[in-house]
Formats: C-alpha cells, sequence, structure tokens
C-alpha cells in the first residue's frame, strides 16, 4: 500500500464547518470518506474500531479544537463483550 496525504488548510464560516463535521459523520455512517480538492484525492474506509482524540485550547483570543480519528483499514473482530473488571474478596488473598 502506498503512503498518501491529504492536508488542507484554509478558512470557513462556521455554516461550512458544520457541513465538512455532517459529511464526516455520514462517511463514518456510510463506511467510506473520501477527501477532495483540485487534483488531491484520498479515500478512506473506517473498519473495525476507531480511535478518537478531541483537543480543546484557549490561548489568550485564539482558540483550537483538534479532532483526530485513527483505524487499521482492515476487517478487525470486535470484541464479543466489554472488558469488566472487578476487586476480588479481601478473604481471596
Amino acid at each position: 500500500m502506498t503512503n498518501k496525504l491529504f492536508k488542507y488548510d484554509g478558512q470557513q464560516d462556521r455554516a461550512a464547518v458544520a457541513e465538512y463535521l455532517e459529511a464526516v459523520r455520514d462517511g463514518f455512517a456510510r463506511g467510506t470518506l473520501t477527501l477532495r480538492q483540485g487534483e488531491q484525492t484520498l479515500e478512506l474506509s473506517p473498519k473495525g474500531l476507531v480511535s478518537v482524540t478531541i483537543e480543546g485550547k484557549q490561548k489568550s483570543e485564539d482558540r483550537k479544537l483538534k479532532l483526530t480519528f485513527r483505524w487499521k483499514e482492515r476487517d478487525c473482530a470486535l470484541p464479543d463483550a466489554p472488558l469488566l473488571i472487578a476487586p476480588g474478596d479481601a478473604d481471596d488473598a
């Protein structure tokens, strides 16, 4: 597989940002996200579990919100049940 990078850096109004976020939501729901600007195109197909990182930052008058989604593009078996950890009885020690 070839490494491919898509990068966009620009300014948009809040309505356009909301539309982009809706498109990301819809892409995750459908299983395919396509990023395109001019001749630059990257198609991503999230599968299995997705790691989500959300960072917010406030410095002076500047504000920053960073959303990161990471996954492996391969079929991954989802766990059958959530992990549960409970303390043992004190008498078991």
